[in-house]
């Protein structure tokens, strides 16, 4: 049936649908609960996509009935609405898709029953659409105007010259723009915090680290006019200030120092993880430009192939989970990761359909998929031991006479084992030639396939099919015949194959190849005729002349040996060397590439990829264990052959529908984007990322840093700016602020310094509830979008266990280096600093997901913020805080402990202040309490 006589079917039976109903309930989105909407977005909205906009969408509404937007669903067609809200039984396009009576939608195929059952559901819930303004599927002019998309122009600093107390208020422009929204809602914002809450809330965020009680106390004495530049400044400056922006970073860059789940089928921990989190500590520390900092993480092979320190750079792309080997989902993960953190793009939303909101087509997410299928990895040693003291000359020798040993091993057995699947495939070619034509039998790559070494190797059978599918071959004196000849099969060519048998359309083929001019191998020639019956017979006869010409190749081999001559460097014919290059050449059908085993596990048996990665874990494990080991990266680099990638059917491997090059996102790009041909594309990927003329980038890149600092960025959604990203609380400040992240030189600190020494940052974040001020704007803006309070924020874990080192008098300040775990035994083994504590994917300790730490599987914008029991309770009982009180106590250095003095003393250590009257009440009654019980 064609596509026009099934939409007419389709619309015939959405136009019958024909009684009046009631209209969909629950039409706004602030009326239905998150649960509902969640069940609109994630599986309704979706499968109306899939099923229905393409004959009732934007561009045809048959029946006059439109289904890509709420409002259309909501007028019905042409008989009015076609869902009662709450009552599938009465609601005619549930019968119509349980296909009752004479209804049957879609007319072609039934629809699923667990589909069905989304839609009873969604139904009987209420029929909640909320309405996005936005039609389904339509990545037109309307999405692409949408505002993150829009060209980045620095607009002009706010005139408050209208506003009476702003003169005197404003400190940096961001004021200006703060001042602006509070007064077009007649507000005023908060007075200024105290000096010792500037000073912590200063120092937590820039270093993560509390004050000291004389930094306070000095702080507070300062009366020179620039004491809190002269502050910024100086936690700038602190190798502490990289610590704690690090920690950030890696949230986003979904850091761990193990690969999480592999089925003991390598080794479980990352060499690279604490090269890649020191480079990043360096880089904020160094201030390096944003652009550069970013296009060294996705290309430093590339932008920086002479810096071998700067290739650790690369870790952001390679310390993802390991998903047990599967490539499909490991460059999923990274182009999620690159795309959400450099641009607020949910690009893998498009893995198997076209992006249901941004204008982001399933061609652009393959197209970025070519890039990274067109990397392998690369070991690569980057820079001396990071231990606290240099290794002695014996120990460094010790560890290159091992891991050389284990190389070496890893090197011949790998070359060896090449060396044996390429001979059995060549010795197969004409069953490889054969599974062309049944490739729906060669599953893609997955954990759980077994291969023996008689197997047909689908990894082959791939690798030939990427082979044959070159435009090149078209013109190849081997292939030519069988490039023709498969298109005259599939009906791919210009017109549809002939009615008449396949033997009679070859025979037309190969005489319209022999027209052309193309010239075909003599050999080759010799075997098409007569023409073929079928491409199953096809490959039999390519095979069997392969396999002569391998045969003969191997006798010249065997002879020279006999006469203890050179072995021969060719076949004697131009016509035989043609069909030998086909098996041994540079780019061989049966070539195993030399590149680690990670990139080509999935041409060996089963038996052989354990043998292999236990070889590598060995290296592995040498690196990771041995004291006098230097730093390592692992980084991608480009493969000697390109992929032009698949789009593959609702994300399967296993269904390809069509090619697509490498090449950056239309939207940022434009429609006509330049494909990349040269090489894989990743550092044209990067500069398109970081290019001036990319309004996302600095855009998101200013709202984290705001974020940091406010507790809320000017938009909500950090790591997703599309379309469904609410608009910035203050646009203006967003974009003048991105436009100064350019102009500096795309420096962080800058903006640092932008917005901590803002009045608005200063604000006090307590207003008093008596304040008529702090009354109206409760009542005005009781979420505090526009800032007239600052945000009061509780720390991170890692800011509280530094905290508790820190005031206990035990924090190791050393940088850099191996990980150890942050709370073992007592938790004074490891006194350095919570960043430099083991994160464990697959074992994450509870504690850790109790305080809410980021999950190392996923890029993490925002950490959840929860208050639960558990909390209360490490605090109360777990050793480590239990050894850093008494350190805490030891520090008062007063007897008996129960003393006034005592008490201040641990409050000005602990919390940088003196206790309040009842305080110092409550904490000398309670020491003494407890005295007396112990006596």
């Amino acid at each position: 049936m064609d596509v026009s006589s099934v939409a007419r079917r389709v619309g015939s039976v959405l136009a019958a649908l024909a009684f009046g109903i009631v209209p969909l309930c629950a039409a706004e989105a602030n009326d239905a609960t998150a649960a509902q909407v969640d069940h609109f977005e994630n599986s309704v909205r979706p499968l109306l996509q899939a099923r229905c906009v393409s004959c009732h969408g934007s561009d045809t509404q048959w029946g006059e009935l439109r289904l890509d937007r709420r409002a259309g669903f909501a007028a019905g067609g042409e008989h009015g609405p076609v869902v009662v809200a709450g009552d599938p039984e009465a609601s005619r396009l549930i019968a119509a898709v349980r296909r009752e009576g004479d209804l049957a939608m879609p007319p072609d195929e039934p629809l699923p029953p667990a589909e069905i059952a989304v839609l009873e559901a969604w139904v009987a819930d209420g029929a909640v659409w909320p309405d996005d303004g936005l039609p389904m599927g339509d990545p037109s002019d309307a999405r692409k105007s949408h505002w993150a998309f829009a060209k980045l122009t620095a607009p002009g600093v706010a005139d408050i010259s209208h506003i009476p107390w702003a003169a005197d208020w404003v400190r940096t422009p961001v004021d200006a723009f703060i001042a602006e929204a509070l007064a077009a809602k007649n507000l005023a914002p908060t007075s200024e915090a105290d000096r010792r809450t500037l000073m912590r809330r200063l120092s937590y965020d820039l270093t993560g680290l509390p004050p000291s009680p004389e930094e306070v106390a000095a702080f507070e004495a300062d009366t020179s006019p620039d004491a809190y530049e002269q502050l910024v400044e100086r936690l700038l400056a602190s190798p502490h200030y990289g610590e704690a922006q690090a920690r950030r970073w890696l949230d986003l860059a979904r850091y761990a120092d193990t690969k999480g789940y592999v089925y003991a089928r390598e080794h479980r921990v990352w060499v690279h993880a604490a090269t890649y989190r020191d480079w990043v500590v360096e880089a904020f520390n160094d201030d390096l430009p944003y652009d550069r900092f970013l296009t060294l993480q996705l290309a430093a092979d590339q932008a920086a192939p002479d810096d071998t320190a700067a290739q650790a750079a690369m870790g952001f792309l390679t310390l993802g989970r390991r998903f047990l080997g599967v490539t499909h989902d490991i460059i999923d993960d990274r182009i999620d990761t690159v795309t959400r953190t450099t641009m607020g793009l949910t690009v893998a939303c498009a893995r198997c359909h076209d992006h249901k909101y941004d204008p982001i087509p399933t061609d652009d997410y393959y197209a970025l998929y070519g890039v990274f299928a067109s990397c392998t990895e690369e070991l690569l040693r980057v820079g001396p031991a990071p231990t606290p003291t240099a290794p002695s000359d014996d120990e460094v020798a010790a560890f290159e006479a091992g891991l050389a040993e284990r190389q070496q091993k890893l090197a011949d057995t790998l070359a060896t084992r090449r060396r044996e699947a390429a001979d059995r495939a060549r010795a197969r070619i004409s069953d490889y030639l054969l599974a062309q034509t049944e490739l729906e039998k060669y599953p893609a790559e997955g954990f759980d396939t077994i291969l023996a070494e008689d197997d047909i190797i689908p990894a082959f059978v791939r690798q030939i099919e990427r082979f044959l599918a070159e435009a090149e071959r078209a013109a190849d004196p081997v292939f030519a015949a069988w490039v023709a000849l498969a298109a005259n099969d599939s009906g791919s060519s210009t017109t549809p194959p002939a009615a008449d048998g396949f033997a009679s359309r070859a025979e037309r083929v190969l005489n319209e190849l022999a027209a052309s001019g193309v010239r075909v191998n003599s050999l080759v020639a010799a075997i098409i005729e007569p023409a073929p019956a079928s491409m199953r017979e096809l490959a039999q006869r390519y095979g069997r002349l392969l396999a002569d010409v391998d045969d003969q190749w191997q006798a010249a081999i065997r002879a020279a040996d006999d006469a203890e001559a050179a072995r021969p460097e060719r076949l004697p014919s131009d016509e035989l060397e043609e069909l030998r290059a086909v098996l041994y050449g540079p780019r061989a059908l049966c070539r195993v590439a030399d590149e680690p085993i990670v990139s080509i596990e999935g041409f060996f048996p089963s038996s052989v990829c354990e043998e292999l990665w236990k070889l590598q874990g060995e290296v592995d494990r040498w690196i990771i264990e041995q004291p006098a080991s230097p730093a390592y990266t692992l980084r991608l680099v480009d493969r000697r052959a390109l992929r032009t990638p698949w789009v593959f059917r609702r994300g399967d491997p296993k269904q390809p529908i069509r090619r697509v090059p490498r090449r950056f996102l239309s939207v940022i790009a434009g429609d006509e984007a330049p494909a990349f041909t040269d090489s894989s594309g990743r550092l044209a990927m990067a500069a398109a990322i970081v290019a001036p003329t990319n309004p996302l980038t600095p855009r998101v890149w200013a709202n984290r840093l705001w974020q940091q600092h406010v507790g809320r960025g000017l938009v909500d959604t950090p790591s997703d700016f599309g379309t469904r990203a609410p608009p910035p609380s203050h646009p203006a400040l967003l974009d003048w602020l991105a436009s100064e992240l350019i102009e500096s030189g795309w420096s962080t600190k800058h903006l640092h310094r932008l917005i901590v020494c803002s009045a608005a940052y200063r604000q006090r974040s307590d207003a008093a509830r008596n304040e008529p001020t702090a009354r109206q704007a409760r009542e005005a803006d009781p979420s505090n979008r526009l800032l007239w309070r600052m945000n009061p924020r509780r720390l991170s874990f890692e800011a509280y266990r530094d905290t508790l080192l820190a005031v206990s008098g035990r924090l190791d300040p050393a940088m850099g280096g191996r990980a150890s775990d942050m709370l073992a035994g007592d938790g004074l083994s490891n006194r350095r600093r919570s960043l430099y504590g083991t994160i464990d994917r697959q074992f994450f300790p509870t504690v850790l997901r109790v305080f809410d730490m980021a999950n190392p599987d996923l890029h993490v914008p925002n950490r959840s913020e929860t208050t639960v029991p558990q909390q209360a309770l490490f605090a109360l009982n777990h050793p480590f805080v239990a050894e850093h009180a008494r350190g805490l106590a030891a520090r008062a250095q007063a007897e008996p402990l129960a003393d006034d003095a005592a008490v201040r003393a641990l409050y000005r250590t602990a919390l940088q202040r003196a206790p309040t009257a009842d305080q110092l009440t409550q904490a000398v009654t309670f020491l003494n309490t407890q005295e007396a019980a112990t006596e």
